[in-house]
């Protein structure tokens, strides 16, 4: 096939043909390289570190406790039974230590509040978020607020009571689209869900 390929290369009318039957053979060889289906969904990089959360493919908690194992990510979930006029938030995260471990991950679930960072402090995470330039604050009822992630760092049972157990959500203050400052706002609560 070179010989074929070199003769044709020698013949100037059909060398424009063979440079394109060149690339057209290396595209083709390529793309069947690159579009070959892997059947490996880590190798795919759908592995928690790279799952879009937008997918939101938390586990929501029954009356059946969830056997967690260490190294696993499990999903803390904060939400606010009413937001009126917010434009921005911060709050008080204790969580323990011992069990779970913050990834320094973490997603607004509020389109319009969408600049959002933690601090972690030595005894708790300091959460905020804020709206950026001029705009209305966001209002609404039921609200799924944030997620943060955690990764285990001993097996234990996530049940119902887990959250209550193991983590505090305080200091919820607000400042709202007019300016305001509100301190400690109540109605905010946060529980966690398996990965």
């Amino acid at each position: 096939m070179i010989k074929t390929i070199r003769k044709t290369l020698q013949d100037r009318k059909h060398g424009n043909i063979a440079i394109l039957s060149i690339l057209c053979v290396s595209v083709i060889g390529l793309s069947m390289i690159f579009f070959v289906r892997n059947d490996n969904p880590a190798e795919e990089g759908n592995s928690p570190e790279t799952v879009n959360m937008e997918e939101d493919p938390q586990v929501p908690l029954g009356s059946i406790a969830t056997k967690i194992s260490a190294g696993d990510t499990v999903v803390l979930r904060v939400f606010a039974d009413e937001m009126e006029n917010v434009y921005g938030y911060q709050f008080d995260l204790n969580f323990d230590r011992d069990i779970i471990d913050y990834k320094k991950r973490l997603y607004s679930d509020i389109d319009d509040i969408i600049t959002i960072f933690a601090t972690d402090k030595e005894w708790y995470l300091l959460v905020g978020a804020t709206m950026i330039g001029d705009a209305e604050g966001y209002t609404g009822r039921e609200v799924p607020v944030c997620r943060v992630e955690f990764v285990a760092l001993v097996d234990f049972e996530l049940n119902a009571d887990f959250s209550s157990d193991h983590i505090a959500l305080s200091g919820v203050n607000i400042v709202t689209g007019d300016l305001q400052y509100l301190e400690n706002v109540e109605g905010w609560t946060a529980s966690m869900a398996l990965w």
